[in-house]
């Protein structure tokens, strides 16, 4: 299956700077990306390959797309290329509900929704929260969100007070940026288990990985997720009480999906891997 991402987020948060350092980004997945305007991306000319007017080739085997009159349509395009593309990221208008398009994730057995990152402008989004004329977009967006960009934090002058007032609007993890400069392995998963995490400023992030030989409590597994700091998990797990099949594990965020697959083959062993803070792991590791 492949991946699908929305990035939301109100006009003039960062979406479109965050979706430029995607493209330009030197990594061994491709990505497609899907945007209302080429008009504010900024793509260095010297990697394009292919100009085909609704969609733009790149040398490092991503594409770009406008949506064009059809989400649903565009996505189905895409989906009629197979093994062209490893992961499909769409960008939200900036007063959409993010929610109701990754829905659009569920549609179709070729994608797996991979979940909602909304960059949030840390100058203007509590104003913004408060003004009765856009005040439910922005609530919309927030409770929408497996992962909070808290974008242009040397921009706002009282971050603390602002952290806990998104506390309050949300319950999605939290990385700070300043020009929506984040770790992209963060945001959308990793090529393979076991993956170095990507290092960000001060090398504040980690990854720390389980293995099990036998079959493993479910509530274990569930307890692992739901530590602090944790923004993404990844594995192939053997439940004790699902032995016979192999269950994926998949987090981002606030949200988990475990899905019971394959049978489970005896040449495998559960593992795991958690990506997130390294000060909130660093308990997990010493165990």
């Amino acid at each position: 299956m492949t991946p699908f991402t929305v990035i939301g987020g109100f006009l003039g948060a960062g979406k479109t700077t965050l979706l430029n350092r995607l493209l330009r980004a030197d990594t061994a997945r491709r990505f497609a990306v899907l945007v209302n305007d080429f008009g504010a991306l900024d793509i260095d000319s010297r990697l394009v390959v292919e100009h085909g007017g609704d969609t733009i080739a790149l040398a490092n085997g991503c594409l770009c797309c406008t949506i064009g009159d059809s989400l649903v349509t565009t996505l189905l395009a895409l989906l009629e290329k197979p093994g062209r593309f490893d992961h499909i990221v769409v960008e939200a208008s900036g007063v959409a509900d993010p929610a109701r398009i990754a829905d659009l994730g569920v549609l179709d057995s070729r994608l797996m929704r991979d979940g909602v990152i909304v960059v949030v402008d840390a100058e203007t989004v509590r104003g913004r929260g408060a003004d009765r004329r856009v005040g439910d977009t922005i609530s919309r967006q927030l409770a929408a969100a497996d992962l909070l960009v808290l974008n242009k934090i040397d921009l706002t002058a009282d971050l603390p007070a602002l952290r806990d007032w998104l506390g309050s609007q949300s319950r999605a993890p939290v990385l700070e940026a300043r020009h929506a400069d984040v770790p992209l392995g963060l945001l959308f998963g990793r090529e393979r288990i076991g993956a170095p995490a990507a290092a960000g400023p001060a090398d504040v992030f980690a990854s720390w990985a389980y293995e099990w030989p036998d079959a493993v409590d479910r509530e274990l597994v569930l307890g692992l997720l739901r530590t602090t700091g944790v923004l993404r998990a990844k594995g192939i797990v053997r439940f004790a009480d699902a032995p016979s099949r192999r269950s994926v594990v998949h987090q981002v965020g606030s949200r988990t999906d475990i899905t019971d697959g394959e049978p489970w083959r005896e040449s495998e062993t559960s593992r795991l891997v958690l990506l997130g803070f390294k000060p909130m792991l660093g308990s997990l590791q010493r165990e």
